[in-house]
């Protein structure tokens, strides 16, 4: 017997599947794609060599990779324009409004606060990643 489902099952964008997603060789991949995006915007010499560190590497925690592609993503315009424009049948686009709210929150607040104060863990700055991406 089957039991019917009450709420269909609602796909969420991207930036969730980050957030909440376990799902490493995704991350990793939009992590490459960021890496690549921004190399190819600005191709000054120091920039390649510092976009090498945020590459994923074999030890990263998952919230390592988060942190690391939020960081990049912040950067990225085009990784931006990508997540408001999705083509699948997994996800769905990031929508404008929230997009927007949330790429303020991060540029403003988000990072700034975590850079300066490093004893915020990088946990708590996932957290707040999250509740940000929530109220938005």
């Amino acid at each position: 017997m089957s039991i019917p489902m009450t709420c269909p099952i609602q796909k969420k964008d991207a930036l969730f599947y980050v957030l909440y997603g376990a799902n490493i060789e995704n991350i990793t991949g939009m992590i490459e794609e960021c890496v690549l995006n921004i190399a190819d915007e600005y191709t000054q010499e120091g920039v390649k060599d510092a976009l090498q560190l945020m590459r994923p590497s074999p030890g990263d925690s998952l919230n390592k990779l988060r942190a690391k592609f939020f960081l990049l993503l912040n950067e990225d315009e085009k990784m931006r324009k990508q997540l408001g424009n999705v083509k699948s049948t997994l996800m769905v686009s990031l929508c404008p409004r929230k997009a927007e709210l949330f790429y303020d929150s991060l540029c403003d607040e988000l990072i700034p606060t975590w850079i300066k104060d490093e004893k915020i863990p990088l946990e708590a700055f996932i957290d707040s990643l999250r509740a940000s991406y929530l109220v938005c």
